[in-house]
């Protein structure tokens, strides 16, 4: 398990992982692994386990393609920080991460088109998942856990406000970028 400094440094890192969920798939090239118990796999077990999660993101992908705004989202478990989190191979396929992941990605894109932007902070005009055919534990995680960090980035000037697409989203600041604004 991974140690953040902050809870915030936690979100970005989350977020930067679910942004780079499918070039993960296809970048991993190694000859060894340990497992969550600590043995090691052989390269047999860890080209199976490799083979496995890159169809896993394929797939993934291919479900990202087809998924229209009328179909209900709902993750395989409750909406959270862990189904986000990249650590394992095993433990992501266990998981079905990949799937969850672009689960999340699409529940977001669909409260983002009812977003705005007022007073350097992000809102939406939104008041459940039903309104955008999403379940209400996945609603709930992204108006409450990252809108919320979002808005508290953009308080403390580490990210600014960007459109993606027409689609509010926001860009983190470079520390170097943040000192400078500061002095």
């Amino acid at each position: 398990s991974i140690k953040f400094a902050s809870p915030v440094m936690r979100k970005i890192f989350y977020v930067l992982s679910l942004l780079m969920l499918f070039i993960l798939a296809s970048c991993t090239n190694r000859e060894n692994a340990s497992s969550l118990d600590g043995t090691e796999q052989t390269p047999p077990q860890w080209d199976e386990l490799k083979t496995r999660s890159q169809q896993a993101f394929k797939e993934s992908a291919e479900l990202l393609k087809t998924i229209t705004d009328s179909e209900f989202l709902q993750t395989t478990e409750p909406m959270s920080d862990k189904l986000l989190e990249m650590s394992d191979p095993a433990t992501e396929l266990r998981e079905k991460r990949a799937y969850n992941g672009v689960i999340y990605y699409k529940a977001l894109e669909r409260v983002r088109k009812h977003s705005f932007e007022k007073d350097n902070q992000i809102y939406t005009t939104l008041k459940s998942g039903s309104e955008v055919n999403i379940a209400e534990d996945l609603f709930n995680y992204i108006t409450d856990t990252l809108y919320v960090f979002w808005n508290e980035l953009l308080k403390d000037g580490a990210a600014e406000i960007i459109y993606e697409n027409e689609l509010i989203t926001i860009g983190i600041i470079p520390k170097k970028k943040q000192d400078k604004q500061v002095q």
